[in-house]
């Protein structure tokens, strides 16, 4: 600022000097050479009377002592007289200027410079009585050679202007800056300044707010882009171009775990190939994904690139929980592995028996046995086929009816009463206790549950054994128990017995005609009811199965 004022007002200060003595130089110039000219013309006419006096006007000029120089000139042009030098040795004057209008009108007068510029001699002939030219010469300072001398002068002014104007400049840019380093940006036209700079605070206020109000948007955009990105049930980071943690959401830290305002480099996160390998083609310019498991759940990694002018300026990472998905396709795949199985067994050994018997090959002894066969396995099948069904239906929450009241111990006894023949046809001894519970629950589902429960009980134990039913109500709830003192199940099988299919031993199951849905059936008709399943169960010793509703 100070530096501007400087320059801007010693150009203006050396300009105007420069300017003022080049005007004045040549005004006083112009009226000096007007001076020179008119004393010698005066003097001229002062001697050309001199010499009308006289008969020779050569006579006149031996005792003479011009000023300046004097030449007489004859009208031939041959110098007759010279004041500063030998006459007899000049050339014809004849074609000067001067001379030539002195001869023609009387008076005449001339300029001629030297060869440097530096001086300029001015001229003035009359023509004298006798027919000849008197001329008077007086040499002078050009404007140049003014200037010239001048110069050292001018010099030391320019630096005196030079001087005074860096001290006015630094005066002024104070007296400018001052209020403007005082300017109250938060209120602009609350300030008190120079008027110029009243259409400038408007501005800046009318901008203030402006950014303010963008401030704004740009705060609540970002609150509402945090709430939204921590509450994702999704991990979200961001990564710059070399896999710098910008940003990363609570879901992720908690996956990863890690501090979710970490700067941390992707390394620190994970080291698992397939993010490495994502990421790496998402820094390419391509979107990849993969799939991670860590700390007994899958999820789902999609790397997708941010370009900027045609670059990758960073990565997105979407961190997808997919637990749930890929054990149910795990599932889905078992069950339909075990269902084909499950389906050929008993279908293989009707089309054998089948087969058998139109073939002629059975002997007519054994028909009868080989029919009852192939009708105890159409019944399994059927069985499957019901379960399968069953379970179908509980997946989709179709055909379960409306939920009601239910007495617990009445539908408990039920069940009990309609199974108690097959108790006693493998002589078990089967009993029921309870009191009064009532639920709110979907009375055919429950039904099923408690049928596959008492008839797995039932199945697993062995002659002389016994299976007790009890109904109860507790702090937590309604229980329906279930305990029996038959084969048991193993600890490392107790986690996986409601899986559909899963058998523990399959060829004692063979032989209980069990479908190996009857558990999954109870599992998935809990869920709905929103009970809880609690096995206790040791080998050689029985099973106890609780719900409490």
């Amino acid at each position: 600022m100070t530096g501007r004022i400087f320059r801007a007002v010693a150009l203006t200060a050396a300009l105007a000097v420069l300017l003022a003595a080049a005007l004045t130089a040549a005004a006083l110039f112009n009226v000096y050479e007007d001076s020179v000219a008119a004393e010698l013309r005066t003097e001229a006419e002062y001697i050309r009377h001199a010499l009308a006096q006289q008969a020779d006007e050569l006579a006149f000029f031996e005792d003479f002592e011009p000023r300046g120089r004097v030449t007489l000139i004859a009208p031939d042009g041959s110098v007759l007289y010279e004041s500063s030098a030998d006459s007899s040795g000049m050339d014809n004057h004849l074609g000067r200027p001067e001379v030539e209008q002195a001869f023609r009108n009387g008076w005449g007068g001339s300029e001629r410079r030297s060869d440097t510029l530096s001086e300029v001699t001015i001229y003035c002939a009359v023509r004298t009585g006798a027919g000849n030219v008197l001329r008077l010469s007086s040499t002078r300072s050009s404007m140049l050679g003014v200037f010239l001398r001048a110069l050292p002068p001018l010099i030391g002014i320019l630096l005196a202007v030079a001087l005074l104007s860096m001290l006015v400049a630094r005066m002024a840019a104070l007296r400018i800056v001052a209020p403007v380093n005082g300017l109250n940006l938060d209120a602009p036209l609350e300030n008190e300044v120079y008027d110029e700079l009243s259409p400038l605070l408007t501005r800046m206020d009318r901008q203030r707010r402006e950014i303010e109000r963008q401030m704004r948007q740009l705060d609540d955009a970002r609150r509402e882009l945090a709430a939204i990105t921590r509450n994702m049930r999704e991990g979200l980071v961001v990564l710059d171009r070399e896999g710098g943690v910008l940003s990363m959401n609570e879901s992720a830290a908690r996956i990863f775990g890690a501090d979710a305002e970490a700067g941390d480099d992707l390394l620190s996160l994970s080291r698992d190939p397939g993010l490495r390998e994502s990421v790496a083609k998402a820094q390419s310019g391509e979107a990849a994904d993969a799939i991670l498991e860590r700390d007994g759940c899958a999820y789902q990694l999609l790397a997708s690139p941010v370009k900027r002018d045609g670059s990758v300026a960073g990565v997105v990472l979407l961190i997808l929980d997919v637990t749930e998905k890929i054990a149910a396709e795990r599932s889905r795949r078992e069950f339909t592995a075990n269902v084909s199985h499950e389906l050929k067994t008993p279908l293989t050994s009707i089309s054998g028996y089948a087969e058998l018997i139109r073939d002629g090959l059975a002997k007519p002894a054994d028909v009868p046995g080989f029919a009852g066969r192939i009708c105890d396995e159409a019944k399994r099948l059927l069985a499957l086929i019901e379960d399968i069904l069953a379970l179908s239906r509980l997946d989709e929450r179709q055909g379960i009816g409306e939920r009601e009241r239910v007495d617990l111990r009445e539908a408990a006894r039920e069940v009990a009463e309609r199974l108690e023949p097959l108790a006693e046809e493998k002589g078990i001894e089967l009993t029921f206790a309870g009191e009064a519970a009532g639920i709110e629950a979907y009375p055919r589902l429950l039904g099923e549950m408690l049928y596959n429960l008492i008839d797995n009980a039932i199945k697993y134990t062995g002659e002389g054994g016994r299976v007790d039913v009890r109904v109860e109500k507790g702090p937590e709830g309604a229980a329906f128990a279930v305990s029996d003192t038959g084969v048991g199940i193993p600890k490392e099988h107790q986690g996986r017995v409601f899986e559909r299919f899963y058998r523990v031993d399959k060829s004692h199951s063979r032989a209980t005609g069990g479908t190996g849905l009857g558990l999954s059936i109870v599992k998935h008709g809990a869920m709905i009811h929103g009970a809880r399943i609690a096995l206790e169960s040791e080998p050689g010793k029985g099973t106890r199965i609780e719900l409490t509703f």
